[in-house]
């Protein structure tokens, strides 16, 4: 079966073809979120109001993990070979180094 590809700058496909995988990365809780969700009261109106804080932290800190997320992809989608674009154009899929090398490049935006 042909994979109708929309015809969008490649760096846009890749980001399509990635996001799925890169928004459970960005949204994933860390120790604190699991403290926050396991321990906050559920009656309390105060209760309440802290867990709704903290789920608009939740929200901020997985926006601003997509921000690096696609500054890493536009990076890496310049580096792509011709036959990886190609194949990028005709399947919608990106290389399977793709989502390690930009893992490694939030990684070492994150260190600066």
């Amino acid at each position: 079966m042909t994979r109708t590809v929309p015809n969008l700058p490649d760096e846009r496909l890749c980001w399509l073809a990635v996001r799925d995988q890169v928004n459970r990365k960005a949204r994933r809780r860390g120790v604190l979120g699991w403290l926050t969700a396991l321990f906050r009261p559920r009656d309390s109106w105060e209760g309440n109001e802290r867990a709704e804080d903290a789920a608009d932290l939740r929200r901020e800190t997985a926006s601003g993990k997509l921000h690096k997320y696609a500054f890493a992809v536009d990076i890496v989608a310049e580096t792509l070979t011709a036959a990886e674009r190609a194949h990028l154009r005709a399947t919608g899929e990106v290389p399977p180094h793709f989502l390690a090398e930009v893992e490694r490049r939030v990684a070492e935006r994150k260190k600066r």
